[in-house]
């Protein structure tokens, strides 16, 4: 069976170049000290940035046949986007669509590439959130994440019930974030490498020798506590990331993300921001949310946030009501008296809306005389805003 959908992207962020809509499979192979994500392209569409972006005609993906069934049972059928030119590097992460057992779902895919999101000292102390977090046999009682460069340093402490009563363990490592592009696992947008382990123990009461002995095979003993500490703030850093994002796209109201919406990492950067002191070091993190069906649909709606006009006239799905609510929620509102006139908007209008969605001429008129000039100035503001930053 033939296999068609649409794309249609949303652009908040500094700009995109040519990319690229694959399908095909995904697997895991296991080699050296972890197993890795395999990718193998077997269809592929080149888009350029206009096509990509364009709100009037959503760009197609097809492919006759089928990939199903796939050459192996442990393989999976998947859809990707990717930025052409960070293809090469592994980076460039657009969309992920997850692993299918049969063709990927033809539900329209739509992309928001987010504007940078700068993660300092107090965004990974928030991440980590609250301790001691057992781990198998092994409790982390303190951890200290600080940025240096595009990395982090960690220095991580607790104890393990294979450890001799009363010895503690101090962990140090640099944490590398780089970019997933995987499948199996799309919940994680980082897929977290840990440089230069280090592994030491302190004594307790009576256990001076028995450390002194630990110390001196802590490379051995390495291997056993590290990954459950790596997995540990893995989840830690993945989820604190993906629920600080949701909030953000949630008009400032805690979330976590919606069931079906993918974070994908496009790049990751040190760089700095001022502080009332003067500069901290930062991680710059530009990243882009996808999923089939919509993404922002997937939120929950807040009381007393609709575009009545706009979705009286287009569908409310439709790219421009779109870009008017985020433009409403990432600029309009957070401007001085933007409240006040999203209030005053939502209280005159619905008359308005009414009275529009009866007719359909009145409907198209509006759509194009109205609607659409007024998309095309919020996306300048929100991408200018973005810019900015």
């Amino acid at each position: 069976m033939p296999y068609s959908t649409t794309i249609s992207a949303l652009d908040l962020s500094d700009g995109v170049g040519g990319v690229r809509v694959a399908a095909g499979y995904t697997w895991s192979e296991v080699g050296g000290a972890r197993a890795v994500e395999r990718l193998q392209e077997e269809v592929a569409l080149d888009l350029t940035s206009l096509e990509f972006l364009s709100q009037t005609t959503p760009a197609t993906f097809s492919y006759a046949g089928s990939l199903a069934p796939q050459p192996s049972p442990t393989w999976f059928i998947a859809l990707w986007i990717q930025e052409s030119a960070r293809i090469a590097g592994g980076t460039g992460w657009l969309f992920r669509s997850g692993r299918f057992t049969t063709e990927p779902t033809s539900a329209p895919i739509e992309v928001i590439l987010a504007p940078e999101q700068l993660i300092g000292s107090a965004e990974l102390a928030a991440a980590v959130g609250t301790l001691p977090i057992a781990s198998g046999s092994t409790t982390i009682t303190s951890l200290t994440p600080t940025v240096v460069g595009a990395d982090v340093a960690i220095v991580a402490g607790g104890t393990d019930t294979g450890l001799p009563a009363g010895v503690t363990f101090t962990y140090t490592a640099t944490l590398v974030l780089e970019p997933s592009g995987g499948h199996l696992d799309v919940d994680a947008p980082f897929d977290i490498r840990l440089d230069n382990p280090s592994l030491a123990f302190t004594a307790g009461v009576g256990t001076g020798f028995v450390t002194f002995l630990l110390n001196v095979i802590s490379p051995i003993i390495l291997g056993e506590i590290a990954p459950r500490v790596k997995t540990t703030i893995k989840g830690l850093i993945n989820a604190g990331i993906l629920a600080d994002v949701a909030t953000r796209l949630n008009r400032g109201k805690p979330s976590t993300m919606p069931a079906g919406v993918v974070l994908s990492i496009r790049s990751v950067r040190g760089t700095t921001r001022p502080t009332a002191a003067g500069t901290e070091s930062v991680i710059g993190v530009r990243a882009a949310l996808g999923a089939f069906g919509g993404v922002l649909s997937k939120f929950p709606p807040l009381t007393g946030s609709k575009c009545f006009i706009a979705s009286a006239a287009s569908d409310p799905l439709a790219p421009e009501v779109v870009a008017l609510k985020t433009w409403r929620d990432l600029w309009l509102r957070r401007r001085r008296g933007g409240s006040r006139l999203i209030a005053a908007y939502e209280r005159l209008s619905p008359p308005a809306a009414r009275l529009i969605a009866r007719s359909p001429r009145r409907r198209a008129f509006i759509r194009v005389v109205v609607v659409a000039p007024a998309a095309r100035v919020a996306r300048f503001l929100v991408q200018r805003a973005a810019l900015r930053r």
